[in-house]
This record gives structure tokens, C-alpha cells and sequence, in this order.
């Protein structure tokens, strides 16, 4: 299943105890939804990039975010499909690749993936 990617994040703290330590997540169009609870109000309507309440961000591979915000081949606001695998480092599933539905954007990342497209 095809999913619109607004954006890829890779967030670090260079003044934390881990100044190199990565985190990497993609931005996600998710319905903006109404809501009527006794402490909480909200009339809306469209898309919205903010996480619902109890859900987590997408994680992605760090290295893969910076290979695909490096070399250009990430287009925002395009569908892709998701590959996901295990880290055993962060022990987290993460997205491992994003496989672009369009044929002109497979060609696109192809070619700026150094592919032959």
C-alpha cells in the first residue's frame, strides 16, 4: 500500500551526552481530525503532518535518510511504498526503502541513486 510522503527528518542534540547519536522519521500526511471531548475541542478539516495522539513517527534508516536527502532523489509530496526491516541497534522496525509508485520518479531515483535510468 502506497503512502504520501511529505518529508524525511534526521534529528540529532550536539550538545547531548550522544552528540552523534541519530534519529531519522518521515513526515506522513494523516487526516487533521476533528475532536469533541470534555477537555478538548477541534473543528478541522484537510491533512495535517502531526502524529496522532498515541501513535509514533515513521523511523527510517539514518544512513538511508542521508543517502536520500543527499543525493536529491527524495520528492516530497509523492507516493511510495514502504520496506521495512528489524534494527538491531535501535530495536526499532524502520523503513529500509522507499519504493517510488511513479514511473518518472522511479526514473529519478534510479538516476540519483546511480542507477542506469
Amino acid at each position: 500500500m502506497a503512502i504520501v510522503i511529505a518529508g524525511i527528518g534526521i534529528t540529532s542534540f550536539p550538545e547531548s551526552k550522544n552528540p552523534d547519536v541519530e534519529k531519522a522519521a518521515l513526515e506522513v500526511l494523516y487526516p487533521f481530525e476533528s475532536v469533541n471531548s470534555p477537555k478538548f475541542k477541534r473543528k478541522s478539516a484537510g491533512k495535517t503532518t502531526s502524529t496522532p495522539f498515541g501513535k509514533e513517527p515513521i523511523a527510517i534508516n539514518v544512513s538511508y535518510a542521508h543517502v536520500l536527502i543527499d543525493t536529491g532523489a527524495f520528492v516530497a509530496d509523492k507516493s511510495y511504498d514502504l520496506r521495512f526491516e528489524f534494527n538491531d541497534q535501535t530495536f526499532e522496525n524502520e523503513v529500509v526503502e522507499l519504493i517510488p509508485v511513479d514511473a518518472e520518479l522511479k526514473k529519478h531515483f534510479s538516476k540519483s541513486l546511480g542507477g542506469n535510468a
